[in-house]
């Protein structure tokens, strides 16, 4: 699922999907797909959400980027999937 970065608010913890590119011993290519876990910092009228990644990093979270809610602050209840 992927709704308009407009939805997020500060607080809500996130997954976004990550496509890896690898290179295979055999040279070619093989595409892992990851969901990493984020908690939104900060959303501020004119700016993109910001996120803190699960492994360390910090990102904007931008209109193509596919992402799914795991909790939403305003009831910090798990999401169904």
């Amino acid at each position: 699922m992927t709704a308009s970065v407009d939805v997020l608010e500060a607080g809500d913890v996130i997954e976004i999907k990550y496509c890896l590119w690898r290179a295979t011993s055999d040279c070619g290519e093989d595409v892992v797909v990851r969901w990493i876990r984020a908690y939104v910092m900060a959303c501020e009228r004119g700016a993109w959400p910001l996120a803190h990644l699960a492994d360390g990093q910090a990102t904007e979270i931008r209109p193509f980027m596919t992402w799914r809610w795991v909790s939403r602050v305003d009831r910090r209840v798990p999401v169904a999937a």
